[in-house]
């Protein structure tokens, strides 16, 4: 800008020299040579002065993401973990006649359907009837319109899962330890049920006891 206007300035001067000098007439030619290598010089210098660099753009301000944010998707992954625990929990722990109570049947049958060796099935199948052997204990204590159908289906359970473990026993006059020791612990709980027990459900759980007797083996051993 500031060529510029000196151009313009330096023209105005030669003109008004020429003019001065030459009333009436048109420019002379020294004065258009002048004029010409005047705008061409202030060109080239127009061309050749550097640029002033322009103002650099400022780098996007990166947003920093909350701590809770971040931290949200381990927080539900968490949550969620807890909440399985604590349903597997409650699925275990529950009995005949409860809302869970079928996912804990279906769970221990997946467990059993997983188990390949026989002598592992035998031991998750005497866990599976102790289990049943307790939970009709805890039906004799409830006040519930259905707990002698519920005690006469838990009790038949524990007695066919019960034989399909003992089926695996090869020498049943002189079983394992852990066989023995199964048979005594059903015996003792499922004796004390028999005296509470009604007709249908006392003849169940006189033949399991006959059933796992020749099991226990004499007291001691």
């Amino acid at each position: 800008m500031r060529r510029a206007a000196r151009v313009a300035a330096r023209l105005e001067e030669l003109g008004r020299r020429e003019a001065a000098g030459h009333e009436g007439a048109g420019p002379r030619a020294e004065f258009r040579e002048g004029l010409r290598a005047e705008l061409l010089r202030t060109h080239q210098e127009e061309r050749a002065a550097p640029r002033r660099p322009g103002p650099a753009h400022a780098r996007p301000r990166i947003r920093r993401i909350p701590l809770l944010v971040r931290l949200r998707p381990w927080l539900a992954l968490g949550a969620m973990v807890t909440a399985t625990m604590s349903v597997a929990a409650v699925t275990y722990s529950s009995g005949p006649g409860e809302v869970l109570y079928p996912l804990k049947r279906a769970a221990e049958s997946t467990l059993l359907t997983l188990t390949r060796g026989e002598a592992e099935r035998a031991d998750r199948q005497m866990t599976v009837a102790r289990s049943r052997a307790a939970e009709a204990a805890e039906l004799l204590k409830a006040a519930t319109p259905d707990r002698a159908e519920l005690i006469e289906q838990t009790l038949e359970d524990m007695d066919s899962t019960t034989r399909l473990a003992l089926e695996k026993v090869k020498q049943p006059t002189k079983p394992p330890a852990k066989v023995r020791r199964f048979a005594r612990e059903q015996k003792k709980v499922v004796e004390k049920m028999v005296p509470k027990l009604d007709a249908e459900n006392r003849e169940i759980a006189t033949e399991y006891l006959s059933l796992i007797d020749g099991y226990a083996g004499p007291a001691g051993n």
